[in-house]
């Protein structure tokens, strides 16, 4: 495993000549914008922050967070201030929605993304999450600070959560944020300790860094019910009133639980690699398992915001699963495959004869280590639905009306 994360650490590092490029774009945009403050004389401070500025970005993952943080203004009026800013010295900018707007511009072939963030005392003063942001970036560059190698392992586990597609808190994805990948590794230490420590992770996780409280109980009593609903409840250490960890769902959690399982029994640097899935892997697929794929494109346009669309559209497919299993169709599986102008909807169906292989449910992914190696053991390829384990079986019979004619004649033997 250490031979592995060591080649991996090496192809998801920032070499010097991408980290000397992109300081020079972020002091270049940086200083475009300090003049243009100046010009308007408002009292703002431009900072630049997420993983850049913790030092935890990955590879060809350079996007740039400025953060305008503004003095002496109403919270409701900072995110218009910041728009005439932006325009006046990019010319153009494009808004995007948020707990509160903010800006985006393509600078130099880099995506910059300008927030406007109130000056607080303290992160307990912090009306919006986002003016928190700055004390995030003081308390993870504190630590990297001491501890210079903890930078490396934020890496590989960033890595590892984009491979298994559970980096994001999006709603879409309600998965795990930069700055609670940061805090993880802060907490274990090292990737390697996460991995070495998947066997004994079951839900609720509770996480207190700092000891802001002195047991869980106290937790459960301190935090309102709708911030403990998450399978790890992470007490932000620059808020303690705060579960960093509140957008992370029992599905995206098992996923990668699974797959840090998986990788601790079978070390590899695939577990590394991103790969979007492809129409040509969801047809293969759907041959293997011998369903009928039912396909849908949605056309996106310019104005719409993928992360608000994609979030409605899990809503919908659940919708829809519902209504075709009303009609007595069993879907065997669905999602969707985002492109930069379509979206492709999916669902995978029975057919009548049935499919070649039938969905064997197994425990929970966090079941004690003896009985998740031996579902594992004994069925090879696993997946998650919800939270359980699930593979794949033959069938002995596929044909329906052989399957309902043998059930009704051994219902029958009683009578």
């Amino acid at each position: 495993m250490d031979s592995i994360l060591k080649k991996v650490l090496k192809k998801i590092t920032p070499t010097k000549v991408e980290i000397d490029k992109l300081n020079s774009v972020i002091n270049l945009s940086k200083s475009k914008l300090e003049e243009q403050i100046d010009k308007m004389k408002i009292n703002a401070e431009v900072f630049v922050g997420g993983s850049i500025a913790k030092g935890t970005w990955l590879k060809g993952k350079h996007d740039v967070d400025l953060f305008v943080r503004f003095d002496g203004y109403n919270e409701d009026e900072i995110g218009d201030i910041l728009t005439k800013i932006v325009k006046s010295a990019f010319g153009k900018c494009i808004i995007m929605h948020g707990s509160r707007d903010y800006c985006k511009v393509n600078f130099k072939g880099y995506e910059i993304e300008f927030v406007p963030v109130m000056k607080i005392a303290s992160p307990g003063d912090a009306r919006n999450s986002m003016d928190a942001s700055l004390f995030h970036v003081g308390y993870v560059k504190e630590k990297i600070l001491r501890d210079p190698k903890l930078a490396d392992e934020i890496r590989l586990f960033k890595a590892f959560a984009r491979t298994c597609g559970v980096y994001g808190a999006e709603t879409h994805i309600s998965g795990i944020s930069g700055y609670v990948s940061e805090l993880l590794m802060i907490y274990f230490g090292s990737f390697r300790n996460l991995v070495e420590k998947s066997d004994e992770l079951k839900p609720p996780i509770f996480i207190d860094i700092e000891h802001h409280y002195p047991s869980i109980s106290t937790i459960k009593n301190a935090l309102s019910s709708s911030k403990l609903k998450s399978p790890i409840i992470l007490i932000d250490p620059v808020l303690k009133s705060r579960n960093a960890c509140a957008a992370l769902s029992y599905t995206t959690f098992s996923h990668l639980l699974l797959s840090l399982r998986l990788f601790k029994r079978k070390p590899s640097a695939s577990f590394f690699r991103e790969r979007k899935v492809s129409l040509d892997d969801i047809k293969k697929r759907s041959r293997i398992r011998g369903t009928i794929l039912v396909m849908e494109k949605v056309k996106l346009s310019k104005d719409t915001k993928k992360d608000i669309f994609l979030a409605k559209l899990n809503k919908l497919l659940n919708r829809i699963r519902s209504s075709i299993e009303r009609e007595g169709i069993e879907v065997y599986g669905f999602g969707y495959i985002v492109e930069d102008k379509f979206v492709l909807i999916y669902f995978e169906i029975e057919t009548l004869k049935l499919s070649k292989v039938k969905k064997h449910y197994g425990p929970p992914v966090w079941v004690p280590k003896e009985h998740f190696d031996a579902f594992v053991k004994k069925w090879k390829k696993v997946y998650i639905e919800g939270v359980n384990l699930v593979c794949d079986v033959k069938r002995k019979e596929t044909n329906v009306r052989k399957i309902v004619k043998s059930i009704v004649s051994k219902g029958l033997k009683d009578v």
